[in-house]
């Protein structure tokens, strides 16, 4: 994600998000990137970046059978949207990630690393609309309870989703290659990560007014089924605060650290905040193996669901 782009005769500065270093040369293949990484640090974010594919891609696909034969949530609307993340966090495990290694290395050609770029901010797009969506979701169908899925059907889920889709492709893709492309992904990106925060304050105040109100009703069937779903929505809520606290956590170090190449600075700090960016950068794309991770430490169901998976897998055996 190019939220500065900085380029002088003696210094090349990574493009946020993407890692990219500026090229101007016209060689088909990108010089090693000079962040002053020594050898060691080079192996270490390689090392990091290779577990983080090969266990964000077996944690996705994970992710995505158990949703589909499981319904592991027992709610087809967020389930839908945590498939559809689960694919775009697997874009960056499958493809990015080792792409962005065998760029650290100087060895990939310039033309594929463009498509690292178009695949990566695709990703971020696509990732960042979902959580959105997602605490939208949790917002809605705790304050109609009962009634959310009479006003939001699944289908308005599944074109919400291929539209979110469409968006990431028209603007993620032209972003590897167009400033202007970059400028209004980097903005969108911005936006949303400013407006998710009020989303969740809405929706943890609106679990309270429901608590209240369920509290208020006398000991009946419908004070128990209240209860009942209200408990299962909370649980759901805390579970997607969690993931969007993570992203928050792996992505806040990427917007910070660029700020030090705008600002004016002594040479030593904008050194030292060229050295970090590969470290931020990394951090960035570990958040795409997390998510499955997340949902086996906070759902019950899913981890009854993962674990009836795997013994079907060894009683065959």
């Amino acid at each position: 994600m190019t939220f500065f782009n900085y380029t002088n005769s003696t210094t090349q500065l990574p493009h946020p998000l993407t890692g990219t270093v500026s090229s101007f040369g016209g060689s088909s293949r990108l010089p090693r990137p000079q962040l002053g990484q020594s050898t060691s640090e080079l192996k270490v974010l390689s090392g990091l970046s290779s577990i983080a594919s090969i266990i964000g891609i077996v944690g996705n696909v994970l992710v995505c059978f158990v949703v589909t034969k499981f319904r592991f949530l027992g709610r087809p609307k967020a389930e839908l949207f945590i498939v559809s993340l689960a694919v775009a966090d697997l874009m960056v495990c499958i493809f990015a990630q080792p792409m962005y290694v065998i760029y650290l290395h100087g060895l990939l050609p310039e033309e594929v690393d463009l498509i690292r770029k178009a695949i990566t901010w695709v990703s971020t797009l696509v990732s960042v609309s979902h959580l959105f969506a997602i605490s939208l979701e949790r917002f809605f169908s705790l304050y109609f309870l009962h009634r959310f899925s009479v006003f939001i059907r699944e289908h308005v889920i599944w074109n919400a989703i291929l539209l979110t889709w469409l968006i990431a492709i028209g603007f993620g893709a032209p972003s590897a290659v167009f400033r202007k492309a970059r400028i209004v992904s980097q903005y969108f990106v911005i936006a949303m990560l400013l407006v998710i925060p009020l989303v969740y304050a809405g929706t943890f105040y609106i679990v309270r007014l429901q608590q209240r109100r369920i509290n208020k009703q006398s000991v009946t069937k419908t004070f128990y089924t209240s209860q009942k779903s209200l408990t299962s929505e909370r649980k759901i809520v805390y579970m997607i605060a969690v993931v969007v606290g993570v992203f928050y956590l792996c992505f806040t170090p990427l917007l910070i650290v660029p700020f030090f190449f705008s600002v004016k600075t002594t040479p030593a700090v904008r050194v030292n905040a060229l050295r970090a960016f590969p470290w931020v950068n990394t951090i960035a794309f570990l958040n795409s193996s997390l998510n499955p991770y997340i949902y086996y430490w906070r759902s019950f169901r899913f981890r009854l669901a993962l674990e009836l998976i795997l013994r079907r897998i060894f009683e065959k055996k």
